[in-house]
């Protein structure tokens, strides 16, 4: 239902509450800075996120919290196609290697003012994490802050992966977040068209049959995957997107933002709608079993090189 949500987190060392101008400046401080991002959404009106802070591990036995004096409610939904809100700026912290960061959120079950989803119809539900009072979303990936310069990290959220209806009339819905950490100082975009006719052409199929999407994997002659969180039966993609034609068959121009330099396979495909219906998933790329017996999907691959601070074309076909 839902696709990508990015969060730039941007934040200073501090193991104190709100960052504060007025605190003087360690000379051994490094910085690090928080903001927020989100892709296209197909069904929600809103995605409340109530952020009450952010923890920080550095080194086995050394964590620093950040936590806000007050919760802050952001619309996941307002900050698109590379658009962003900062969420924490220019917090102290020790310089140094850190392990994991953590995002702390208020996501209980029947709260109206935690975090919520709203949808088109209006229907509003709240979001919770299984277990994650606790644990919150925690990236296990490490970084460093270097003295008296400024880190820079981006987390994306893929909301259509995350967000989870309940099953019958739940009124709880889940946020099982699946997230990436990248330095925003080491990114590019990507960009490109997609002539949904002629990839239509290309997997024998009529541009109206055509319900086209785009992929994009780490590392170059992939072979690609759905989105379906199983690394055994092949590499799920970093990104991944719908592209709606209009007229059916038209050209689709795509722009895929905050990928980290180096290698990417791009795949596009005329059967997105296998993967982004749960009722029809999952598509298994190394599957040997007889054909017909899984939903098939065709991808049209094209090999492309992310370089920072760049934006690097891909058409199809």
């Amino acid at each position: 239902m839902l696709t990508t949500l990015t969060l730039l987190v941007v934040a200073a060392c501090s193991s104190g509450s709100d960052d504060d101008s007025s605190t003087p400046i360690a000379p051994n401080s490094g910085f690090l800075t928080v903001a927020l991002t989100d892709a296209p959404v197909d069904d929600a009106a809103e995605v409340i996120v109530v952020f009450t802070g952010i923890e920080l591990q550095r080194g086995p036995a050394s964590t620093i919290n950040i936590d806000f004096d007050t919760p802050r409610s952001i619309d996941l939904l307002s900050f698109r196609e590379g658009r962003t809100t900062n969420l924490v700026e220019g917090t102290q912290v020790l310089p140094g290697n850190y392990e994991w960061i953590r995002l702390k959120i208020r996501a209980e079950q029947n709260i109206q003012d935690g975090s919520r989803i709203r949808l088109r119809d209006g229907r509003q539900f709240p979001l919770y994490i299984p277990s994650g009072l606790e644990s919150g979303l925690k990236l296990n990936r490490p970084f460093v802050v270097a003295q008296g310069a400024t880190t820079r990290l981006l987390i994306d959220f893929d909301l259509r992966k995350s967000i989870v209806a309940p099953p019958g009339q739940g009124q709880n819905w889940i946020l099982r977040p699946a997230l990436r950490l990248v330095d925003q100082l080491e990114i590019g975009n990507l960009t490109g068209t997609v002539d949904v006719a002629s990839l239509a052409a290309t997997q024998q199929l009529a541009s109206s049959q055509c319900r086209a999407g785009l992929y994009v994997f780490r590392g170059s002659d992939i072979t690609p995957d759905d989105m379906d969180g199983e690394p055994a039966d092949g590499v799920d993609p970093v990104t991944y997107q719908p592209l709606t034609a209009s007229p059916p068959g038209a050209a689709v121009n795509y722009t895929v933002h905050f990928l980290e330099a180096g290698d990417y396979t791009v795949a596009a495909t005329c059967q997105f709608d296998i993967d982004a219906d749960p009722s029809r998933s999952e598509y298994d790329p190394t599957a040997t079993v007889p054909p017909g017996t899984l939903p098939a999907m065709r991808f049209l691959r094209k090999n492309a090189r992310i370089l920072t601070g760049s934006t690097t074309r891909t058409d199809f076909p």
